[in-house]
Protein backbone atom coordinates (compact mmCIF):
# COMPACT_ATOMS: atom_id res chain seq x y z
CA UNK A 1 0.00 0.00 0.00
CA UNK A 2 1.21 3.46 -0.85
CA UNK A 3 0.74 5.87 1.80
CA UNK A 4 1.79 9.82 1.24
CA UNK A 5 1.49 12.83 2.99
CA UNK A 6 1.47 16.64 1.80
CA UNK A 7 2.51 19.73 3.56
CA UNK A 8 2.05 22.75 0.54
CA UNK A 9 3.86 26.73 1.76
CA UNK A 10 3.35 28.94 -0.44
CA UNK A 11 4.42 27.27 -4.23
CA UNK A 12 6.26 24.79 -2.06
CA UNK A 13 5.46 21.21 -1.82
CA UNK A 14 6.77 18.91 0.68
CA UNK A 15 6.02 15.22 -0.13
CA UNK A 16 6.19 12.19 1.81
CA UNK A 17 6.00 8.87 0.42
CA UNK A 18 5.98 5.18 1.37
CA UNK A 19 5.20 1.81 0.41
CA UNK A 20 3.84 -0.20 3.39
CA UNK A 21 3.31 -3.87 3.68
CA UNK A 22 -0.89 -3.66 4.42
CA UNK A 23 -1.12 -7.12 6.61
CA UNK A 24 2.13 -5.80 8.85
CA UNK A 25 1.86 -2.20 8.58
CA UNK A 26 5.86 -2.95 7.71
CA UNK A 27 7.20 0.10 5.81
CA UNK A 28 9.77 -1.13 2.83
CA UNK A 29 10.67 1.89 1.28
CA UNK A 30 10.49 6.08 2.41
CA UNK A 31 11.47 9.14 1.02
CA UNK A 32 10.68 12.81 1.13
CA UNK A 33 10.22 15.00 -1.62
CA UNK A 34 10.95 18.89 -1.47
CA UNK A 35 9.85 20.45 -4.77
CA UNK A 36 8.51 23.68 -6.70
CA UNK A 37 4.28 22.78 -6.84
CA UNK A 38 4.93 23.61 -10.96
CA UNK A 39 6.79 20.48 -10.90
CA UNK A 40 4.26 18.42 -9.06
CA UNK A 41 3.87 16.08 -12.39
CA UNK A 42 7.86 15.49 -12.25
CA UNK A 43 7.84 14.17 -8.72
CA UNK A 44 4.80 12.01 -8.97
CA UNK A 45 6.48 10.47 -12.28
CA UNK A 46 9.13 10.35 -9.98
CA UNK A 47 7.34 8.47 -7.07
CA UNK A 48 6.02 5.98 -9.45
CA UNK A 49 9.39 4.82 -10.81
CA UNK A 50 10.64 4.64 -7.59
CA UNK A 51 8.07 2.19 -6.51
CA UNK A 52 8.38 0.14 -9.42
CA UNK A 53 12.40 -0.39 -8.68
CA UNK A 54 11.54 -1.00 -4.81
CA UNK A 55 9.29 -3.39 -5.72
CA UNK A 56 11.58 -4.79 -8.27
CA UNK A 57 8.59 -4.50 -11.36
CA UNK A 58 9.60 -4.06 -14.85
CA UNK A 59 6.59 -2.13 -16.66
CA UNK A 60 5.00 -3.10 -20.07
CA UNK A 61 5.19 0.15 -22.40
CA UNK A 62 1.46 0.88 -21.80
CA UNK A 63 2.55 1.04 -18.45
CA UNK A 64 5.29 3.41 -19.19
CA UNK A 65 3.53 5.42 -21.46
CA UNK A 66 0.38 5.67 -18.54
CA UNK A 67 2.72 7.10 -16.03
CA UNK A 68 3.98 10.14 -18.03
CA UNK A 69 0.33 10.42 -19.28
CA UNK A 70 -0.70 13.57 -17.23
CA UNK A 71 -4.07 14.17 -16.65
CA UNK A 72 -4.13 18.01 -16.84
CA UNK A 73 -1.27 20.09 -18.00
CA UNK A 74 -1.89 22.75 -15.69
CA UNK A 75 -0.59 22.34 -12.12
CA UNK A 76 -2.58 24.53 -10.07
CA UNK A 77 -5.82 23.03 -11.43
CA UNK A 78 -4.27 19.18 -10.72
CA UNK A 79 -3.65 20.56 -7.12
CA UNK A 80 -7.18 22.06 -6.77
CA UNK A 81 -8.55 18.82 -7.73
CA UNK A 82 -6.16 16.57 -5.33
CA UNK A 83 -7.12 18.90 -2.52
CA UNK A 84 -10.72 18.14 -3.71
CA UNK A 85 -10.32 14.38 -3.50
CA UNK A 86 -8.96 14.74 -0.31
CA UNK A 87 -11.74 16.24 1.46
CA UNK A 88 -14.33 14.13 -0.47
CA UNK A 89 -13.31 11.38 1.37
CA UNK A 90 -14.46 12.92 4.49
CA UNK A 91 -17.92 12.69 3.68
CA UNK A 92 -19.21 15.36 5.92
CA UNK A 93 -21.14 18.31 4.16
CA UNK A 94 -18.94 21.36 4.84
CA UNK A 95 -16.14 18.51 3.11
CA UNK A 96 -18.22 17.89 0.62
CA UNK A 97 -19.10 21.39 0.22
CA UNK A 98 -15.03 22.67 0.03
CA UNK A 99 -14.34 19.66 -2.29
CA UNK A 100 -16.78 20.82 -5.15
CA UNK A 101 -15.49 24.68 -4.89
CA UNK A 102 -12.08 22.86 -5.56
CA UNK A 103 -13.68 21.08 -8.22
CA UNK A 104 -15.21 23.52 -9.95
CA UNK A 105 -12.12 25.16 -9.43
CA UNK A 106 -10.00 23.06 -11.05
CA UNK A 107 -12.49 23.29 -14.45
CA UNK A 108 -11.95 26.98 -14.35
CA UNK A 109 -8.84 26.79 -14.26
CA UNK A 110 -8.89 23.97 -17.24
CA UNK A 111 -12.01 23.37 -18.55
CA UNK A 112 -10.97 19.84 -20.28
CA UNK A 113 -10.22 18.51 -16.91
CA UNK A 114 -12.10 14.78 -17.18
CA UNK A 115 -11.14 14.00 -13.45
CA UNK A 116 -12.47 16.76 -12.11
CA UNK A 117 -15.58 16.41 -13.37
CA UNK A 118 -15.42 13.26 -12.09
CA UNK A 119 -15.05 14.78 -9.22
CA UNK A 120 -17.90 16.86 -8.58
CA UNK A 121 -20.09 13.60 -10.18
CA UNK A 122 -19.05 11.29 -6.98
CA UNK A 123 -19.08 14.45 -4.48
CA UNK A 124 -22.88 14.79 -5.63
CA UNK A 125 -23.69 10.84 -5.21
CA UNK A 126 -22.19 11.38 -1.27
CA UNK A 127 -24.57 14.62 -1.12
CA UNK A 128 -27.57 12.72 -1.99
CA UNK A 129 -26.88 9.81 -0.28
CA UNK A 130 -25.66 11.03 2.66
CA UNK A 131 -26.89 14.27 3.53
CA UNK A 132 -29.80 15.73 0.74
CA UNK A 133 -31.37 13.22 -1.14
CA UNK A 134 -33.23 15.84 -3.54
CA UNK A 135 -32.80 14.63 -7.51
CA UNK A 136 -30.88 18.16 -7.93
CA UNK A 137 -27.95 16.07 -7.20
CA UNK A 138 -28.71 13.15 -9.35
CA UNK A 139 -28.91 15.55 -12.29
CA UNK A 140 -26.04 17.33 -11.50
CA UNK A 141 -23.83 14.26 -11.02
CA UNK A 142 -24.89 12.87 -14.05
CA UNK A 143 -24.58 15.88 -16.15
CA UNK A 144 -20.76 15.64 -14.81
CA UNK A 145 -20.59 12.18 -15.92
CA UNK A 146 -21.52 12.60 -19.16
CA UNK A 147 -18.87 15.75 -19.58
CA UNK A 148 -16.00 13.75 -18.15
CA UNK A 149 -16.80 10.64 -20.56
CA UNK A 150 -16.63 13.31 -23.41
CA UNK A 151 -13.47 14.68 -22.15
CA UNK A 152 -12.14 11.08 -21.69
CA UNK A 153 -14.13 8.02 -22.74
CA UNK A 154 -11.80 5.77 -21.05
CA UNK A 155 -11.65 7.45 -17.90
CA UNK A 156 -12.06 4.73 -14.93
CA UNK A 157 -13.13 7.39 -12.14
CA UNK A 158 -16.21 8.52 -14.22
CA UNK A 159 -17.52 4.60 -13.72
CA UNK A 160 -16.98 4.75 -9.72
CA UNK A 161 -18.91 7.71 -9.67
CA UNK A 162 -21.24 6.61 -11.99
CA UNK A 163 -21.64 3.36 -9.87
CA UNK A 164 -21.91 5.32 -6.65
CA UNK A 165 -25.38 7.47 -8.06
CA UNK A 166 -26.74 4.57 -9.15
CA UNK A 167 -25.79 3.08 -5.50
CA UNK A 168 -27.36 5.80 -3.57
CA UNK A 169 -30.35 5.19 -6.02
CA UNK A 170 -30.72 1.91 -4.66
CA UNK A 171 -30.01 0.34 -8.40
CA UNK A 172 -27.02 -2.17 -6.13
CA UNK A 173 -26.79 -4.66 -9.37
CA UNK A 174 -26.14 -1.43 -12.17
CA UNK A 175 -23.28 -0.14 -9.48
CA UNK A 176 -22.43 -3.46 -8.92
CA UNK A 177 -21.74 -3.67 -13.12
CA UNK A 178 -19.48 0.36 -13.31
CA UNK A 179 -17.82 -0.70 -10.09
CA UNK A 180 -16.32 -4.04 -11.74
CA UNK A 181 -16.07 -2.22 -15.25
CA UNK A 182 -13.37 0.00 -13.50
CA UNK A 183 -11.74 -2.03 -11.44
CA UNK A 184 -11.02 -4.41 -14.63
CA UNK A 185 -10.19 -1.12 -16.38
CA UNK A 186 -7.34 0.43 -13.79
CA UNK A 187 -7.61 -2.15 -10.52
CA UNK A 188 -6.34 0.40 -8.03
CA UNK A 189 -8.76 3.23 -8.99
CA UNK A 190 -9.85 5.19 -5.90
CA UNK A 191 -13.55 4.47 -4.84
CA UNK A 192 -14.08 1.38 -7.38
CA UNK A 193 -14.01 -1.57 -4.38
CA UNK A 194 -15.95 0.83 -2.19
CA UNK A 195 -19.08 1.28 -4.14
CA UNK A 196 -18.87 -2.67 -4.78
CA UNK A 197 -18.45 -3.52 -1.43
CA UNK A 198 -21.11 -0.96 -0.22
CA UNK A 199 -23.73 -2.53 -3.36
CA UNK A 200 -22.82 -6.29 -2.35
CA UNK A 201 -23.34 -5.29 1.52
CA UNK A 202 -26.53 -3.80 0.63
CA UNK A 203 -27.96 -6.38 -1.57
CA UNK A 204 -26.46 -9.11 1.16
CA UNK A 205 -24.10 -10.65 -0.89
CA UNK A 206 -21.68 -10.84 2.20
CA UNK A 207 -19.54 -13.68 0.37
CA UNK A 208 -18.71 -11.92 -2.44
CA UNK A 209 -17.48 -9.53 0.01
CA UNK A 210 -15.12 -11.88 1.83
CA UNK A 211 -13.75 -12.86 -1.61
CA UNK A 212 -12.15 -9.44 -2.57
CA UNK A 213 -11.40 -8.35 0.75
CA UNK A 214 -7.32 -8.90 0.27
CA UNK A 215 -7.40 -7.70 -3.09
CA UNK A 216 -9.81 -4.45 -2.09
CA UNK A 217 -6.88 -3.49 0.35
CA UNK A 218 -4.02 -4.20 -1.80
CA UNK A 219 -5.73 -1.63 -4.43
CA UNK A 220 -7.15 1.19 -1.93
CA UNK A 221 -6.13 -0.04 1.52
CA UNK A 222 -5.18 3.83 2.44
CA UNK A 223 -8.93 4.80 2.09
CA UNK A 224 -10.62 4.31 5.70
CA UNK A 225 -13.71 4.36 3.74
CA UNK A 226 -13.41 0.74 2.30
CA UNK A 227 -12.84 -0.92 5.49
CA UNK A 228 -16.31 -0.41 6.54
CA UNK A 229 -18.50 -2.90 4.47
CA UNK A 230 -15.98 -5.00 4.72
CA UNK A 231 -15.60 -5.21 8.49
CA UNK A 232 -19.54 -5.68 8.44
CA UNK A 233 -19.65 -8.50 6.45
CA UNK A 234 -16.63 -10.33 8.15
CA UNK A 235 -18.18 -10.10 11.33
CA UNK A 236 -22.04 -11.36 9.56
CA UNK A 237 -20.37 -14.14 8.30
CA UNK A 238 -18.67 -15.23 11.91
CA UNK A 239 -15.04 -14.64 9.70
CA UNK A 240 -13.37 -13.56 13.45
CA UNK A 241 -9.71 -13.86 12.16
CA UNK A 242 -10.16 -11.96 9.01
CA UNK A 243 -12.05 -9.38 10.66
CA UNK A 244 -9.40 -8.97 13.54
CA UNK A 245 -6.81 -8.37 10.59
CA UNK A 246 -8.90 -5.91 9.02
CA UNK A 247 -10.11 -4.14 12.17
CA UNK A 248 -6.01 -3.61 13.15
CA UNK A 249 -5.39 -2.77 9.72
CA UNK A 250 -8.19 0.18 9.41
CA UNK A 251 -6.60 1.50 13.16
CA UNK A 252 -3.16 1.90 11.44
CA UNK A 253 -4.60 3.66 8.48
CA UNK A 254 -6.99 6.03 10.66
CA UNK A 255 -4.35 6.61 13.49
CA UNK A 256 -1.92 7.71 10.29
CA UNK A 257 -4.45 9.84 8.77
CA UNK A 258 -5.25 11.91 12.32
CA UNK A 259 -1.62 12.11 13.07
CA UNK A 260 -1.36 14.38 9.19
CA UNK A 261 -4.84 15.85 9.15
CA UNK A 262 -6.21 15.61 13.04
CA UNK A 263 -8.91 18.22 11.90
CA UNK A 264 -10.47 14.69 9.79
CA UNK A 265 -13.38 14.54 11.60
CA UNK A 266 -14.46 11.18 9.59
CA UNK A 267 -11.58 9.51 10.28
CA UNK A 268 -11.77 10.47 13.92
CA UNK A 269 -15.42 9.25 14.39
CA UNK A 270 -14.41 6.08 12.41
CA UNK A 271 -11.29 5.60 14.87
CA UNK A 272 -14.31 5.84 17.93
CA UNK A 273 -16.43 3.09 16.27
CA UNK A 274 -13.04 0.89 15.91
CA UNK A 275 -12.08 1.82 18.98
CA UNK A 276 -15.59 0.72 20.39
CA UNK A 277 -15.52 -2.34 18.36
CA UNK A 278 -12.28 -3.25 20.57
CA UNK A 279 -14.21 -2.74 23.92
CA UNK A 280 -11.92 0.41 24.48
CA UNK A 281 -15.22 2.04 25.60
CA UNK A 282 -13.32 5.76 27.20
CA UNK A 283 -11.15 6.29 24.06
CA UNK A 284 -14.32 5.34 22.24
CA UNK A 285 -15.77 8.28 23.58
CA UNK A 286 -13.51 10.61 23.92
CA UNK A 287 -13.17 10.22 20.18
CA UNK A 288 -16.89 10.05 19.76
CA UNK A 289 -16.83 13.60 21.72
CA UNK A 290 -14.60 15.12 19.65
CA UNK A 291 -15.92 14.51 16.30
CA UNK A 292 -19.85 15.69 17.25
CA UNK A 293 -18.57 18.83 19.07
CA UNK A 294 -16.43 19.59 15.24
CA UNK A 295 -19.55 18.43 13.04
CA UNK A 296 -22.59 18.45 15.82
CA UNK A 297 -24.89 18.80 12.63
CA UNK A 298 -23.91 16.31 10.19
CA UNK A 299 -25.71 13.29 9.47
CA UNK A 300 -22.69 10.93 8.67
CA UNK A 301 -21.10 11.76 11.70
CA UNK A 302 -24.14 11.36 13.79
CA UNK A 303 -25.07 8.47 12.22
CA UNK A 304 -21.35 6.96 13.09
CA UNK A 305 -22.33 8.49 16.69
CA UNK A 306 -24.80 6.21 16.78
CA UNK A 307 -23.15 2.75 15.91
CA UNK A 308 -20.33 3.95 18.54
CA UNK A 309 -23.25 3.53 21.25
CA UNK A 310 -24.34 0.99 19.44
CA UNK A 311 -21.36 -0.99 20.30
CA UNK A 312 -20.98 -0.22 23.75
CA UNK A 313 -24.60 -1.12 24.28
CA UNK A 314 -25.47 1.95 24.94
CA UNK A 315 -29.31 1.62 23.35
CA UNK A 316 -30.76 4.91 24.50
CA UNK A 317 -27.75 7.56 23.45
CA UNK A 318 -27.95 4.89 20.35
CA UNK A 319 -31.36 5.97 19.42
CA UNK A 320 -31.12 9.70 20.20
CA UNK A 321 -28.35 9.79 17.25
CA UNK A 322 -29.89 7.50 15.01
CA UNK A 323 -32.93 10.44 15.34
CA UNK A 324 -30.59 13.75 15.07
CA UNK A 325 -29.31 11.57 12.37
CA UNK A 326 -32.64 10.90 10.05
CA UNK A 327 -33.45 14.94 11.36
CA UNK A 328 -30.25 16.05 9.31
CA UNK A 329 -30.76 13.92 6.11
CA UNK A 330 -29.45 10.31 6.46
CA UNK A 331 -31.63 8.27 4.98
CA UNK A 332 -29.98 4.67 4.04
CA UNK A 333 -32.38 2.52 5.34
CA UNK A 334 -30.54 -0.58 3.21
CA UNK A 335 -27.61 -0.15 5.49
CA UNK A 336 -28.80 1.22 8.61
CA UNK A 337 -31.28 -2.23 8.91
CA UNK A 338 -27.84 -4.77 8.06
CA UNK A 339 -25.39 -2.57 10.39
CA UNK A 340 -24.02 -5.05 12.55
CA UNK A 341 -23.13 -2.38 14.82
CA UNK A 342 -26.83 -1.27 16.00
CA UNK A 343 -27.25 -5.08 16.58
CA UNK A 344 -28.38 -4.22 20.32
CA UNK A 345 -31.47 -2.19 18.91
CA UNK A 346 -32.62 -5.37 16.62
CA UNK A 347 -35.70 -6.10 18.08
CA UNK A 348 -35.92 -3.17 20.12
CA UNK A 349 -39.53 -2.11 18.77
CA UNK A 350 -38.49 1.90 18.76
CA UNK A 351 -35.87 1.37 16.55
CA UNK A 352 -38.44 -1.17 14.27
CA UNK A 353 -41.17 1.84 13.91
CA UNK A 354 -37.68 4.17 12.77
CA UNK A 355 -36.75 1.93 10.23
CA UNK A 356 -40.19 1.99 9.30
CA UNK A 357 -40.87 5.43 9.51
CA UNK A 358 -37.16 6.33 7.44
CA UNK A 359 -38.28 3.92 4.66
CA UNK A 360 -41.63 5.34 3.74
CA UNK A 361 -40.11 8.77 4.06
CA UNK A 362 -37.66 7.85 1.11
Amino acid sequence: MLCCSLRRAGTRLRITAQLVETRTGHSSWAERFDRELKDVFEVQDEIARKITQALRITLTPQEEKAIVLKPTANAQAYDAYLRGRSYARRETRPDLEFAMQMFDLAILLDSDFALAHAGIAHACAMIHGWHDPAPKWIDKGLAACEQALKLDPHLSEVLVARGLLLYVQKKYAEAIEYARMAIERKPDCPGAYNVLARSYFASGRLEEIAALVEHALEANGDDYNLYIPLENALEKLGRSEALGDVRERLRRVLEQQLEMVPEDVRARVLLASNLARGKDAERAILELERAVTLRPDDSNILYNAACVYGRLSRKKEALVMLKKAKEHGYHNVAWISRDPDLACLHGEPEFKVFVDSTESAT
